[in-house]
């Protein structure tokens, strides 16, 4: 695309046309500022859209119960489980500008943790996200070892469990391309940028796509 010049003469817009003003500013944000600001997002977008339906407000164990990252963190930490934070959460916590409304974790499939999973989730009411209601589900250690990834509403918003990340593989092989993160008092397994390109180039899909534009000017900022 050609370029537009803006007052200052720095560049606003990447060829690919990410907009890297909102990428500098995040970059700056400590990495939890950068989750309460998306939690403050999608709850404004999920509001609006309850609004234009007509629909009433939610409430506990509502399927468009916002999310609570830092609720769902304590969880996931007091009770010892092993992941890695994937997704959308992942790409904000690296500097994205992306907004999501739901918790994607890549999860260990030890006996040893899945108990620890199930203990972690269970006292949040999940249920299958889509499926139609009256559906026996029952999430216990059986249930987890019988499938793979689940797609779940819980009280603290949606959460997605993962065994395997596509171009990545199992727990073992995200976990080597994650690093380290403070997120509210929390140290957490965050997928790295390069982790993140290579799971949604793998995914391939349209919105995954355009996440990889941004994704790839956030490593080009980064080594500037």
């Amino acid at each position: 695309m050609s370029s537009i010049d803006f007052y200052g003469g720095y560049q606003v817009y990447s060829e690919s046309g990410v907009d890297l003003t909102l990428l500098r500013e995040n970059m700056k944000r400590p990495e939890t500022e950068r989750l309460l600001r998306n939690e403050n997002a999608a709850r404004f977008c999920r509001e609006l859209d309850r609004v234009n339906q007509h629909m009433p407000p939610p409430g506990i164990g509502n399927a468009a119960m916002a999310m609570d990252t830092q609720a769902l963190l304590r969880q996931l930490v007091t009770n010892n489980v092993n992941y890695v934070l994937i997704g959308g959460l992942a790409m904000r916590a690296q500097g994205s500008a992306h907004i999501t409304d739901d918790f994607d974790i890549c999860y260990e499939r030890s006996d040893t943790n899945l108990d620890a999973l199930v203990t972690a989730i269970d006292p949040l009411h999940p249920y299958l996200r889509g499926a139609p209601p009256g559906l026996p589900f029952r999430f216990d250690v059986p249930t987890l070892k019988a499938g793979l990834n689940f797609t779940l509403n819980t009280d603290l918003g949606d959460v997605d469990l993962l065994g395997e990340v596509r171009g990545l593989g199992f727990f073992k092989e995200v976990l080597a391309q994650s690093e380290p993160k403070v997120l509210f008092e929390f140290t957490v397994h965050v997928l790295t940028l390069d982790g993140l390109i290579a799971s949604k180039t793998a995914a391939g899909r349209l919105k995954d796509r355009n996440h990889l534009l941004e994704l790839e000017e956030l490593k080009k900022l980064r080594h500037d």
